[in-house]
């Protein structure tokens, strides 16, 4: 199964959830926000409770999430790196470019695999390694390494 979140902005993130056209629909699992609700997948919610989103991280074999922060974090508890879309600001889907920065600065340290292209998804979503056991996964320094990320520091700042 394919988990994709959008998250909870209010700005739709059309541009990802049309990207999922080219995945077989009976393997994706989609919380799709304010958008468009996405055709023939397996399970859609606009939202889901944070236990179900949970359940979803755990489940899945493939993680497709926004650059937000607790969608980053939860699939990387489960064990995922996750394949991180950012919203851009340029075109409409954020009010900064602060998803790309983070997805940016998580790619360069193996964290996520970052998604620029959209039409490139389903060429990535092969790149994606295994799940690890989510115990192997817990990496104590990520939410530091995301903090320093937000605040534009580089590897070595994980103190904070």
């Amino acid at each position: 199964m394919i988990f994709v979140t959008v998250g909870t902005h209010h700005q739709p993130f059309q541009r990802l959830l049309d990207a999922l056209g080219s995945f077989d629909g009976a393997e994706l699992t989609v919380q799709y926000g304010p958008g468009k609700a996405p055709a023939g997948v397996a399970r859609a919610a606009p939202y889901m409770r944070f236990d179900e989103m949970v359940a979803c991280f755990r489940e899945a074999d493939v993680v497709i999430t926004h650059a937000g922060v607790g969608s980053i974090l939860c699939a990387r508890r489960e064990g995922h790196v996750p394949l991180v879309a950012p919203r851009r600001h340029e075109l409409g889907e954020h009010v900064d470019e602060h998803q790309a920065e983070l997805t940016r600065a998580l790619a360069e340290r193996g964290a996520a695999i970052a998604v620029w292209d959209t039409a490139k998804l389903s060429e990535l979503v092969g790149t994606a390694p295994a799940r690890t056991d989510r115990r192997e996964a817990t990496d104590p320094s990520l939410p530091q390494q995301v903090r320093a990320a937000l605040l534009g520091r580089g590897a070595q700042s994980n103190r904070a």
